[in-house]
Order: structure tokens, then C-alpha cells, then sequence
């Protein structure tokens, strides 16, 4: 009886882990749309298609739960997870059973103005089909970009939580908002760049561009490199920018609490500076002092470090 049992059980665990390894995959029509929006689990890929429709693959337990459709003119994909069973999610938390397949294609005729992810979602292997006028991104809690190369003449990437993304984008006004923990690896070529990080974001920028506007407070970091024409900085709290790596001929620079920036200036260096924050900077601008209280002032030498405190 004790064996009978023992091979009924092992029976048992080997249907579960079939059952767990199923992957139901279907496709939907849907209405145009111009805006997608991707919540959950799902690894997500956007390319061009011959009408509005999306390809959904799904290990089968999950399928019921799986909510897809257009209203107006957003496509919303999402898990209903509050509506998944404990039996559902035990199968795939045993030692050896795979995880859960949640994958979707997004196929659209025509170009998309805006994608916003959430949760875990993740977007990937997506073509640049994306409007030529105006382009957002929106990522929260723990969503993902992946490698995307798009050109737009107005670019725009909001990012909270632990999302992170890494971009390259050709357009002529590039607007980031990064805050949390959030992370970012961009190049970007444009003719103004504006940057707003707060948190403890982090981002490694690589900037062609006109004119950059950085504004930074919290425990935010980041490292750009590049040239442009000109640069405003404000820096506050703990922040911390490196743009030594990028050139500009004039410098605008607004600090205060003990933040620290590195920068490179060729002609004009204007300087505020409050509260013990620490200001580096690169080449032989003329340096013009609206107030220094409280603070460090001083000259990068080529290798790196500070050599002349003013």
C-alpha cells in the first residue's frame, strides 16, 4: 500500500509538472490603437503588422487570467493576479518545475505615440514604430526596456520604481523624469535635452546635443559624456553628477547642500554655489562667481583630481 501510494504521489508531481510546462498560445483582433500599456509578468515585443492584433503565449493554468483589450485608443495587456488561484502559482514553485511562460506580440499597422509598462513587464525585440512627432515612455515598479533604438522629434521618458531601460534615440527635444530607484543607459542626439532625477536613480548618459538642462537632487547619480553648446546644472542634496566626459563651451551651474558635479567648460563657467557642495571642473573658461558660501571650488587636472581651489 505504502508503495501504491508513493507511485500515486510521484504520478501526481509529474502530471503537475507537464501541466505547469503547457503553453496555450492564441491570437486576438483588436481595434486600432495608438497607445499600449503592459502590466505584469509579460515579456512584450512590438512590430509592424499587416492589422491591429496581438499573439499571446501563456502556460495554460494561467490563460483565464490573462485580460487583453482596446478601449479608445490604448491596447491593455495585464495578468488579473488577485483572480489566481494558490493551487495555479504552487505549480510552478516546486523544486525543477520551469517558471511561467507570459509573452506577448503586439502587431500594429501603423505608428504608436506612447507605451507605458508596469509591474514586471518587460519590452523587447521591438521595432521603431513609433510617431515621428511625439513619443512617451512611462515605467514603474520593476518594468524594463530593452536595448530600443527609435527616432522622434519629441522624446519623453517618465521612470519610478526600479525600472530600468536603455535607449538610443535620435530626436530634437529629449525629456527624462527619473525618480526612485530607477536606471537608465541612453544615447541620445538632439538639439535640447532636459533631465530631472531625483532618488536614488541612477543613469549613464551619452548626449550629442544643443543645449542640456540637468536637475538633480536626492541621492541621484549620474555620468554623462558628449559635447554640446551649452549646459545648465542645479544640484541639490546628496546628488552627484560626473560630466566631466562631456564638453560644452558655456556652463551654467547652481549648487547647494553637498552635492558635487565634475564639469567641462571651454569659454564661460558660471557659478552658485551653497551649503558644501563641491563643484570640479575641466578646461580654461572664464569663470564668472555670482556667490561661493559654504563651498568648494576647484580645477580638474588631467589625471583626474583637484589641483587649484579658488
Amino acid at each position: 500500500m505504502k508503495k501504491l501510494l508513493t507511485t500515486l504521489a510521484c504520478l501526481v508531481a509529474f502530471a503537475s509538472g507537464v501541466l505547469s510546462a503547457q503553453v496555450a498560445q492564441y491570437s486576438l483582433d483588436l481595434q486600432p490603437f495608438s497607445n499600449v500599456d503592459v502590466s505584469g509578468p509579460f515579456k512584450a515585443s512590438i512590430v509592424r503588422g499587416t492589422q491591429y492584433r496581438v499573439l499571446i503565449s501563456v502556460s495554460e493554468p494561467y490563460q483565464p487570467y490573462v485580460k487583453c483589450s482596446t478601449e479608445g485608443s490604448s491596447l491593455t495587456v495585464s495578468l488579473d493576479e488577485i483572480r489566481v488561484p494558490l493551487e495555479v502559482r504552487r505549480m510552478f514553485r516546486g523544486k525543477g518545475t520551469p517558471d511561467p511562460v507570459f509573452s506577448v506580440i503586439i502587431y500594429s499597422p501603423d505608428l504608436l505615440q506612447s507605451v507605458t509598462l508596469s509591474d514586471k513587464a518587460v519590452l523587447q525585440d521591438t521595432e521603431d514604430i513609433f510617431d515621428k512627432a511625439r513619443v512617451t515612455f512611462t515605467l514603474s515598479g520593476n518594468a524594463s526596456v530593452k536595448s530600443l533604438t527609435l527616432s522622434s522629434l519629441v522624446f519623453r521618458l517618465d521612470m519610478k520604481g526600479k525600472s530600468s531601460a536603455d535607449f538610443k534615440v535620435s530626436c530634437r527635444e529629449t525629456k527624462v523624469e527619473m525618480a526612485n530607484s530607477s536606471s537608465l543607459v541612453i544615447d541620445e542626439l538632439s538639439e535640447d535635452s532636459f533631465y530631472t532625477i531625483s532618488g536614488s536613480s541612477k543613469s549613464k548618459v551619452r548626449s550629442e546635443t544643443k543645449r542640456l538642462t540637468l536637475s538633480a537632487k536626492g541621492n541621484a547619480s549620474m555620468t554623462i559624456a558628449g559635447s554640446g553648446d551649452g549646459a545648465t546644472f542645479e544640484l541639490a542634496s546628496t546628488s552627484e553628477v560626473d560630466a566631466s566626459g562631456f564638453s560644452v563651451s558655456d556652463a551654467d551651474v547652481r549648487m547647494t547642500s553637498v552635492s558635487r558635479l565634475s564639469v567641462s567648460a571651454a569659454n564661460v563657467l558660471r557659478v552658485n554655489l551653497n551649503g558644501g557642495s563641491t563643484l570640479l571642473f575641466a578646461g580654461d573658461p572664464a569663470v564668472s562667481i555670482d556667490n561661493i558660501r559654504s563651498a568648494t571650488m576647484s580645477r580638474l587636472n588631467m589625471g583626474g583630481t583637484a589641483s587649484v581651489r579658488l
